[in-house]
């Protein structure tokens, strides 16, 4: 699968906001799951804005610095279904191969 540099960018962005959709994640924890470079996922993350989709980060009370984890608030324009329907395409084109769904 040829895929330009990008619908790399869109996929993760689309990728990202799924898994965090499906459990509580951290940058730590997406790291480790899809063995992405930490600074991708943060910038990724950063920039999901660009496509409509709104996400926050929550801090676990009395937790450490940076404890918590991300939420998405909504998805915007994005059909989630759409999503969850080609997850494995989706995961070939980022190269990615995880046990989450």
């Amino acid at each position: 699968m040829e895929v330009t540099k990008q619908q790399r960018a869109f996929y993760r962005k689309l990728y990202l906001g799924w898994l965090v959709t499906q459990e509580e994640h951290s940058a730590t924890s997406l790291q480790k799951l899809t063995g992405m470079p930490r600074r991708t996922i943060q910038d990724t993350l950063k920039d999901m804005s660009d496509i409509g989709i709104s996400l926050h980060f929550q801090q676990i009370e009395g937790g450490r610095h940076n404890a918590g984890f991300y939420v998405l608030e909504s998805w915007g324009p994005i059909r989630p279904e759409w999503i969850s329907a080609n997850l494995p395409q989706i995961e070939q084109a980022l190269e990615i191969s995880t046990e989450a769904g």
